[in-house]
């Protein structure tokens, strides 16, 4: 584990400094091909990052992740996990379409070579919406690098699992959802809380996050896609609940509360992602009133 943290560590100092170095060559040349540079430097990236991913942990946990993944596609599998379906269902059919042998190094390259592209697009997808947000607050040169930041610092989330059926894909509809904030587009809400709802539940935040953001001048058609919006969250969120009930008690509030506040290294990661955070006590005044509401909000 050591030496795969000294790879991660090179590498997230060649992504930056590669970065800087081909930006500072575009202008040099007086190229302003920045937005095209971007799309295949972030396509590189997240085949770097599918790629670690497949190494590190898809190959050495291949029986364990199959398990898991069996349980979930027939609802057998603990809650909240029998609930994220979209990313293993898309999956499975892959593997009914091909109509491979269970225990074969066919059926074993599908499986893992579905999710491993799953895997590509959502990062793809989630460093192009980031780039695409950020170009609107700063210079498209300082949201690649800034993206590039980003992608460098994946590969650390992949230190404490073996298998991760839902956050790759939320981490793609967020990207998409900061976009849609941003460029205030409402009606992208609809669809990126009923489909990704299927994969997790914490879409609800998405029309939340835009509701912060442009609180003071909400429109009326605005305040109808965010009703619809929660809507569609509580008919997938409760429908699949009466699908496939849950063997426990999902209502445990205080079990979450502990489990969710026990030190572990996982939560000292997010303690340091999150610790920039400290400048809102000292620059509140200076932050925009719309990024302080959401900076505000994901503190708890």
């Amino acid at each position: 584990m050591a030496g795969n943290l000294k790879v991660l560590v090179m590498s997230t100092g060649t992504f930056s400094g590669t970065t800087a170095s081909l930006i500072a060559a575009l202008r040099r040349n007086g190229c302003d091909v920045i937005p095209l540079f971007a799309v295949g430097w972030f396509a590189i990236l997240s085949v770097v990052g599918t790629l670690i991913h497949i190494d590190l942990i898809d190959k050495p946990n291949y029986t364990k992740q199959y398990e898991l993944h069996y349980e979930i596609v027939t609802h057998s599998a603990p809650a909240p996990y029998q609930y994220r379906i979209l990313q293993p269902a898309l999956v499975e059919t892959v593997l009914d379409a091909s109509r491979a042998e269970f225990a074969t190094r066919t059926f074993k390259l599908l499986f893992l070579g579905s999710y491993a592209g799953i895997r590509f697009l959502s990062i793809l997808t989630t460093l192009a919406a980031g780039f695409l947000s950020l170009r609107l607050i700063c210079s498209e040169a300082t949201a690649v690098l800034v993206t590039t930041a980003l992608a460098a610092f994946l590969p650390f989330t992949y230190r404490y699992y073996y298998y991760q059926p839902t956050s790759v894909m939320e981490m793609a509809f967020f990207g998409l959802g900061l976009l849609a904030v941003l460029t205030r587009t409402p009606s992208a809400l609809l669809p990126l809380v009923a489909v990704g709802t299927l994969n997790r539940e914490t879409m609800c935040f998405i029309p939340f996050v835009y509701f912060l953001y442009w609180l003071p001048k909400l429109r009326r058609m605005e305040w109808v896609w965010l009703i619809m919006s929660a809507i569609a969250w509580i008919s997938v969120f409760g429908g699949l609940r009466m699908l496939w009930p849950a063997t426990g008690n999902l209502l445990d509030v205080s079990k979450a509360i502990s489990t969710n506040l026990t030190l572990s290294r996982g939560s000292l990661d997010v303690l340091v992602i999150l610790s920039p955070l400290i400048l809102i006590v000292f620059k509140a005044r200076r932050i925009p009133q719309p990024y302080l509401r959401v900076a505000l909000c994901s503190v708890p």
